[in-house]
């Protein structure tokens, strides 16, 4: 029991260590290897408590910078809980990331020492993995993030399988070189040898590809703003002292596409205002980017609101809303959780595209909004660049902002789509459609003009979705199917 313990332990520290902002990438190619030996010989009951104490453990720690949003950043502005409550909120967020690997430790426990075929073992497990994996991204407490796919965010050779399969189909991959190498380590410790040659057979291939990829320039200039103004600070200022600091640092650049973080005016509506005035004013020659709530009648939006000459455009309302921050899910369930909304429980958008004078198509997404491919996918259908504005100003680790930018590096590459993200006190920067991305400096108030692409080609990730899941279903029945017979469950 110890010694399975401290697999689990080890393989989530290993899990962890490979994510975006932590130690390195490649060592998400041996996490799990301590998973499949705490899984072994467990049988579905105990495989499925294994499994799920793995992710819930992998949960708390990647995103334990979560801990101090909630247990002092939120109720410090919005001041409706304490630090306990925060706390017990992010044990539940761990929880529901975990749930899903209940089913994968399960039917790893049923089946996997009665896969008839040795060939069929790996592809197995990888599936369950992959379905595992989909289901706590569906639903109004989805997330994706955490992928183990997020671990390879800089490995752009490998990167190019996104265009064709999207993150699942890394996540596929990488669960294989993980069975694989505890097969070899579990027949003789010194395979070790073998295996390493396996991963260093991955790498030179990610080189390899790596070395032909080009860096793609843009045609058009578009300037990104970023505010870097601290949440308690936005928080306690008045509109138009908002309005006075943008003016201030930003209308001095060019007249071209400017493009603001997430809600620059945090709990203020400006349309029809002295404040948008002023600004329209200072920035009237060109199309604006800007984000802020919009009221409209009883409901409420988080929008990124445009203008263009000097007037009112039009708003995208961002359509993935933050659970229980920005909406109540499962009212009936979570109903007492109401006190961690922030300024408002916002009503959810429609996703669309728009056509920005002298740019083309653009579809704007908000916030987490990029962690959901299936948002980037159907804009790229229309858009010929995809916009991110975001507000990160809620961390005090680099960590979250590092794994908040990665994802325009997937969604880019999936999509074959520049992407643009702008933040408030994060990472704003431009990514090709292969993933290279250039960013300004952290964590200033400064603005600068990037080149973007317009694309219209449509991926087949993009058009057919994530397959993989269906795929992964189907080798899993077949599995099942095949398998050798069992007198219970409990054999």
């Amino acid at each position: 029991m110890v010694q399975t313990v401290l697999n689990i332990v080890m393989s989530s520290l290993l899990t962890t260590l490979s994510m975006p902002g932590y130690l390195f990438g490649g060592i998400v190619f041996f996490s799990l290897i301590p998973l499949f030996f705490a899984l072994e010989k467990k049988g579905p009951i105990l495989s499925a408590i294994v499994a799920f104490l793995y992710f819930f453990t992998f949960s708390f720690v990647n995103f334990h910078y979560l801990i101090n949003t909630l247990t002092t950043g939120l109720p410090e502005l919005f001041g409706r809980f304490n630090a306990t409550a925060g706390f017990l909120v992010f044990i539940l967020f761990c929880i529901l990331e975990a749930l899903p690997f209940l089913l994968f430790g399960f039917l790893y426990g049923l089946w996997t020492e009665k896969v008839r075929f040795r060939v069929l073992e790996p592809i197995f497990v990888a599936s369950l993995y992959v379905i595992s994996d989909y289901l706590r991204g569906i639903g109004e407490l989805g997330f994706t993030g955490g992928r183990l796919s997020d671990a390879l965010y800089n490995f752009k050779g490998l990167l190019q399988l996104l265009p064709f399969t999207g993150t699942l189909g890394l996540v596929f991959l990488i669960v294989i070189v993980n069975y694989e190498g505890y097969k070899l380590l579990r027949a003789n410790k010194n395979n070790y040898v073998f295996f390493l040659a396996l991963i260093a057979l991955v790498l030179f291939v990610n080189g390899t590809i790596e070395s032909f990829i080009p860096k793609t320039v843009g045609v058009k200039p578009i300037i990104l703003a970023q505010t870097n103004m601290p949440q308690k600070v936005k928080y306690s200022y008045d509109s138009n002292t908002i309005a006075d600091y943008l003016i201030k640092n930003f209308s001095n650049s060019p007249d071209l596409l400017t493009i603001f973080p997430e809600g620059v005016f945090p709990g203020t509506d400006i349309r029809n205002s002295d404040i948008e005035k002023r600004l329209l004013e200072s920035f009237k020659n060109r199309t604006l980017v800007i984000g802020f709530p919009t009221l409209v009648g009883n409901d409420a939006f988080n929008s990124a609101v445009i203008y263009s000459d000097g007037a009112f455009f039009d708003k995208y309302d961002k359509v993935q809303l933050f659970p229980f921050v920005e909406n109540l899910p499962y009212k009936e369930i979570f109903g007492r959780l109401s006190f961690l909304r922030g300024m408002y429980y916002f009503s959810p958008g429609e996703l669309k595209v728009f056509d920005i004078k002298g740019y083309g198509k653009v579809g704007f997404q908000i916030c987490f909004e990029s962690f959901f491919p299936y948002i980037s996918r159907r804009l790229s259908k229309d858009a010929g660049f995809l916009v991110v504005i975001t507000n990160d100003g809620w961390y005090n680790s680099k960590i979250p902002l590092i794994q908040h930018f990665t994802q325009a590096i997937f969604r880019a590459v999936e999509t074959h789509r520049t992407v643009v993200q702008v933040s408030n006190t994060g990472i704003s920067g431009v990514v090709d459609e292969y993933g290279n991305f250039f960013a300004l400096p952290e964590n200033q108030t400064t603005w600068s003009i990037f080149y973007v692409k317009s694309n219209n080609d449509v991926t087949f990730y993009a058009k057919y979705g994530d397959y993989m899941v269906i795929i992964s279903l189907i080798l899993t029945i077949i599995v099942g199917l095949t398998a050798k017979k069992r007198r219970t469950i409990f054999d």
